[in-house]
């Protein structure tokens, strides 16, 4: 199949070739190149991402930290992705067998056969922080990506932002190649493809280094006084321009006076020439050349007279004798034409001298029209309807005019099997604004007779033709290095995290008035809020130290005779006093007594009762 050939049947609208079809042009490639995504990797990568998102979703439920959560989600998203490119990975990115490549975008297959193809641009991975790129330039993108759907072009907008063009598929380790291994991917491609298109292998161009500068540091001066600059470098540039003009002037001038001389000199040798020439022609003798002898002996004329009569089949037929005539042949030759010619049962003549010939007509392309057609007629009311000739159609929808005369009669045997009946009738529905889903559903009901083969779907002729020119394409970095590393810090981080965080201490709450310490909505003592402790000293002072509840200390110091300290402090209060001292106490205005003496030191605790 030729590369026109190729434009004129695009997508789904070659009728020749279904994949009930036989024969060399569809033969199986005897090797096959696919592309699919790395599933080892992205099963790892996922499990890993799932299990830390796991753990910080545990953490965040525990210490409601907004850090956490947002880890958590951030994790979990990250192991989605993954995990899709796991389940993604059984399927095919690309597929190219010696018809023309396939590639999945999104959802959809786009096919493009090697004529259809401008070139096939392959770049080699650099190491692990750079990925390759297989890209696909066809003769017309632009139809390419019309015929798309939604997730189709989708996928191929964040193609056209990551690696340059939308028909591109990374190299690293997020994808492998399967397929001919005895050779690399170019060599692969280039024995596929033959001479249908140009398998071209892009290499980084290597950068020399550049030279180090010397840096010679120089001695501040004092900055001097402005000067007027030495004109003489101008003069000298402007006298060298000059001159220089001049100097190529007057070469000019001359190499056009050298010009003009030798067009006048062979002007002169032209003219000479031609002098010698028609004197010599008119020196020459024309001498008159001998009569010819005739040919034959020369007769007398005489009258000849030609008559026309009408002799009819009774005529002809009661002529028994034929015509003498002189027989134009060489001797020892074959006769020409046969005297007597003899018909048998099984060999008889196409036609007969004077008997007209029947019209040859071949049936085989001829539409057969169903018993009852109920997909055909809604087309041609929608043809009809918009104003289309089966012509007009067929120029809009690339589909030949026969196939649509068949198809709107319910003849679907033209479109060469039911892959390519649907796919023709998607695009008439499309074009004509028939919904396709009625005529999907009666088509599987009435005229599917086999279902779809996939390997010969990969084998039948591939997608449309096309004209363009070489996009560019542009490298980017390794994603699946880079979200490796992340996860690798990430996870570094948590585990680290995890084993030095200290245990969160829990304290229990202070009991108030409404709830006791034992819990209850009672309290069993009023000492639950601060009271204001007085301390008087005696003779002498003392040296006073209070502590509260909690045994933290509240007061300490000493008290001058006759002083008073009040102090507010939660109750159990405990009073010490030392050095031989004695204070009166006194909570909330009622006297306790006094507390120390003539013993060294004492001590008492003082608790309010309700």
């Amino acid at each position: 199949m030729n590369t026109q050939e190729a434009a004129d049947h695009q997508g789904y609208e070659d009728d020749n070739r279904g994949y009930e079809t036989t024969g060399s042009i569809l033969s199986a490639a005897p090797d096959l190149v696919e592309v699919r995504r790395n599933g080892g990797l992205g099963a790892l990568l996922g499990a890993a991402a799932s299990a830390v998102a796991i753990g910080y979703l545990a953490r965040a439920a525990s210490t409601s930290s907004p850090l956490d959560w947002v880890l958590a989600v951030g994790l979990g998203l990250l192991a989605a992705f993954h995990l899709h490119s796991f389940v993604d990975a059984r399927t095919p990115l690309l597929v190219a067998d010696s018809q023309g490549v396939r590639i999945r975008l999104g959802r959809a297959w786009r096919g493009v056969p090697w004529g259809g193809l401008a070139s096939v641009e392959v770049t080699p991975r650099q190491g692990l922080v750079r990925d390759g790129r297989l890209v696909l330039v066809p003769r017309n993108a632009e139809k390419v990506l019309a015929d798309l759907d939604a997730s189709g072009r989708r996928q191929g907008k964040i193609s056209n932002l990551l690696y340059g063009s939308p028909f591109a598929l990374p190299l690293g380790l997020s994808t492998r190649v399967t397929g001919d291994s005895s050779e690399d991917l170019t060599t692969a491609l280039r024995q596929l493809a033959g001479g249908g298109a140009r398998v071209v292998e892009l290499l980084p161009g290597s950068q020399s280094a550049a030279e180090p500068v010397e840096v010679v540091e120089t001695e501040d001066k004092p900055r001097r006084s402005l000067r007027v600059p030495d004109p003489r470098r101008f003069l000298a540039h402007a006298i060298s321009t000059v001159s220089g003009g001049i100097r190529a002037g007057s070469e000019a001038r001359a190499e056009r006076r050298a010009d003009n001389r030798a067009a006048r000199a062979a002007e002169r040798e032209e003219a000479r020439l031609a002098e010698e020439a028609a004197a010599a022609d008119a020196a020459r003798i024309v001498a008159a050349s001998p009569t010819p002898a005739p040919l034959r002996e020369a007769r007398a004329g005489k009258r000849a007279e030609l008559r026309a009569s009408i002799v009819s089949a009774v005529d002809a037929a009661e002529v028994s004798e034929p015509v003498a005539g002189r027989q134009l042949r060489r001797p020892g030759s074959v006769d020409l034409v046969e005297e007597k010619v003899t018909w048998g049962d099984r060999v008889r003549p196409i036609a007969r001298i004077r008997e007209s010939v029947e019209p040859l007509v071949i049936d085989d392309f001829a539409a057969q029209p169903a018993a009852d057609p109920i997909i055909g007629p809604n087309l041609a009311a929608a043809r009809r309807r918009i104003g289309l000739s089966v012509d007009q159609l067929a120029e809009r929808t690339r589909i030949r005019p026969h196939v649509i005369e068949a198809i709107e009669v319910d003849d679907f045997v033209p479109c060469g099997g039911d892959f390519y009946a649907r796919g023709h009738l998607r695009t008439l529905a499309r074009v004509l604004g028939v919904e396709i889903a009625p005529l999907m559903a009666s088509y599987d009901e009435r005229y599917a007779d086999a279902p779809i083969n996939p390997r010969r779907v990969f084998e039948a002729e591939l997608a449309s033709g096309a004209h363009g020119g070489i996009r560019s394409m542009k490298g980017g970095p390794n994603w699946s290095i880079l979200v490796a590393a992340v996860m690798t810090v990430v996870l570094a981080w948590s585990v680290a995290r995890l084993v030095t965080d200290s245990p969160v201490e829990v304290r229990e709450q202070a009991p108030t008035l409404q709830q006791g310490p034992d819990g209850s909505g009672v309290p069993n003592y009023i000492g639950t809020q601060p009271v204001t402790l007085r301390l008087t000293a005696s003779d002498g002072g003392a040296r006073v130290v209070v502590s509260d509840d909690q045994g933290d200390i509240a007061f300490r110091g000493s008290i001058a005779a006759e002083e008073k300290q009040e102090i507010s402090v939660v109750p159990p209060v405990t009073v010490e006093v030392k050095d031989n001292g004695a204070v009166a106490v006194a909570i909330d205005g009622r006297g306790k007594g006094f507390v120390g003496g003539a013993g060294g030191q004492a001590t008492r605790t003082f608790t309010p009762k309700p």
